[in-house]
């Protein structure tokens, strides 16, 4: 199981870092372009399209397994937090299967969409140009799959009784021990 863990944290932080490196090149694109109409008078072209289409579609959906592993995701307990220990683990069961149900569904349908925007050859077009936009459009499934994946590595280990099913499997930066000299 532990491996499981490893694997999932592993790719979790692959997604993240593509939704990071997102962050900065839609930055620098954004960036250019406004230099380039203030100083050149000109612009970069499909900037709003890349932007988009595909910055801020990595930037959404690549992470969402992170924020999971991280708990990071929005909850309320007003009543949970009133439970026994065995009814919260049932409760967290239960919501674990929902989520990787929903993720997965979401995932399914994702990918018959982004198959379908492939098949078609789905384009931009801006001034009479065209760019293709179908690559972007399989980033979404690529995050509920991993969502998914990280729910039912949950619903695994709640399974087993391990205590990473209901805490966070990336520890915060300030709940790590820090170094003393």
């Amino acid at each position: 199981m532990n491996k499981l863990v490893r694997l999932d944290l592993l790719l979790t932080r692959f997604m993240a870092f593509f939704a990071a490196v997102a962050v900065i090149g839609m930055m620098l694109l954004v960036a250019s372009d406004a230099i380039a109409r203030q100083v050149f008078n000109t612009r970069i072209p499909f900037v709003s399209v890349i932007v988009a289409n595909y910055f801020m579609v990595a930037i959404a959906f690549l992470p969402l397994a992170l924020a999971e592993a991280q708990d990071r995701h929005i909850s309320v307990d007003l009543v949970y937090g009133q439970l026994r220990a065995g009814a919260q683990r049932f409760v967290t069961l239960l919501i674990h299967v929902l989520a990787a149900l929903t993720s997965a569904g979401l995932c399914w349908t994702m990918w018959d969409e982004a198959v379908r925007r492939f098949s078609s050859g789905s384009v931009a077009v801006e001034d009479g140009v065209s760019m293709a936009i179908w690559q972007g459009y399989f980033m979404l499934p690529a995050g509920f799959a991993m969502l998914a994946f990280t729910y039912v590595l949950r619903i695994f280990l709640g399974l087993t009784g391990a205590d990473e099913a209901r805490a966070p499997l990336i520890a915060d930066s300030e709940d790590l021990p820090s170094e003393t000299n």
